[in-house]
């Protein structure tokens, strides 16, 4: 069963949030994907890449977790989405870019520093980029002819997740636009 937070409590993350142009070709291909795979198909307005999981995190530490946040050197930067695969071991199947994005690093690496120094808990799993559009997936090799999608990143954000009985529902807390090197946010 599911770990849903506590009333004092709010279970967070940060991550990229695509605008709806990418947002809608990422779902074509994810409804592609469900043809073949079956599964649970990742609702449209849910579709994000994940940064940093924080999971239950107390309500009284979210303000700190922003001001946080907002200290991170963060560049605008573009990737490319070109790759398309499912992991067995969980199910999921997912989209990603096949290479990380140095600023796609820097801005993770920056986010569990600051994290890290506030003194609050994260998901320590090594980062690795990729954009789930199927969960439950019955993974067998795909034949998809995946689409380069280019993803304009020009902020990042907080994100809280709410369980109910259909699953998972996000809502973007905070939105943190770039902070060039060696300046502090604000």
């Amino acid at each position: 069963m599911p770990r849903i937070a506590s009333s004092n409590s709010a279970r967070v993350f940060f991550a990229l949030w695509p605008d709806a142009e990418v947002r809608q070709a990422l779902m074509r291909v994810g409804l592609k994907m469900h043809r073949q795979l079956d599964g649970k198909l990742a609702r449209e307005e849910s579709i994000h890449m994940t940064l940093l999981f924080l999971g239950d995190t107390p309500e009284e530490r979210l303000a700190e977790l922003a001001a946080a946040a907002a200290t991170v050197p963060f560049e605008p930067f573009t990737f490319t989405i070109e790759q398309a695969d499912c992991w067995k071991h969980n199910k999921v199947a997912w989209v990603a870019p096949r290479d990380t994005p140095p600023a796609l690093a820097r801005l993770v690496s920056g986010l569990e520093e600051r994290i890290a120094a506030e003194g609050l808990r994260f998901d320590r799993r090594p980062f690795a980029p990729h954009i789930t559009l199927v969960r439950k997936a019955r993974c067998a090799p795909l034949e998809l002819n995946m689409p380069r999608i280019r993803w304009e990143v020009r902020e990042f954000v907080l994100v809280r997740s709410e369980l109910d009985s259909n699953g998972s529902r996000y809502a973007v807390s905070g939105r943190w636009p770039p902070v060039p090197q060696g300046r502090p946010g604000v």
